[in-house]
């Protein structure tokens, strides 16, 4: 368990290391593979989420996934073009909810580069990125005793 000093204040950083969905480039779950592909190809992401048009987060999709899912059906390039991604999203992806402890991001993020943040209807409210609450833990080790005397007990 982190110590509640930690997590207090890594918290209180959250805007720092949680980017809001607004900020992120997302795909529907009904937009075609020439589509994923072309966003994918274009961004330094490997990986992005996949959400419905309400906004509940379904999966991520990344090229890979693609190319091995097309590999796998044998598609003509010119039907799998134009079918829906939702078939081919990684649906079991970790998450976190509104309420995230410290803890439980740390954990996730060590088999995750990022975790999708989902409110208590599944909507998708944006990523926290292992680079970025590595960009936190570093601020707060660095950062901590301007705020904090550190007394041994």
């Amino acid at each position: 368990m982190i110590d509640k000093a930690f997590e207090r204040y890594l918290l209180e950083q959250k805007e720092t290391f949680l980017t809001p969905a607004d900020n992120l480039a997302v795909l529907i779950d009904t937009h075609n593979v020439d589509h994923a592909i072309l966003l994918l190809s274009q961004i330094t992401y490997s990986r992005v989420p996949v959400i419905t048009a309400d906004k509940e987060f379904v999966g991520t999709i990344s090229l890979t996934d693609i190319l091995a899912y097309q590999m796998q059906q044998y598609i003509p390039d010119e039907v799998f073009l134009r079918t829906d991604i939702v078939a081919i999203v990684e649906k079991n992806r970790a998450t976190v909810g509104l309420d995230f402890t410290v803890t439980e991001v740390l954990h996730k993020l060590v088999d995750e580069s990022f975790l999708p943040v989902v409110d208590e209807k599944h909507r998708f409210q944006g990523i926290i990125t292992r680079k970025s609450i590595l960009k936190a833990i570093n601020a707060l080790l660095h950062n901590f005793t301007s705020e904090y005397d550190i007394v041994a007990k």
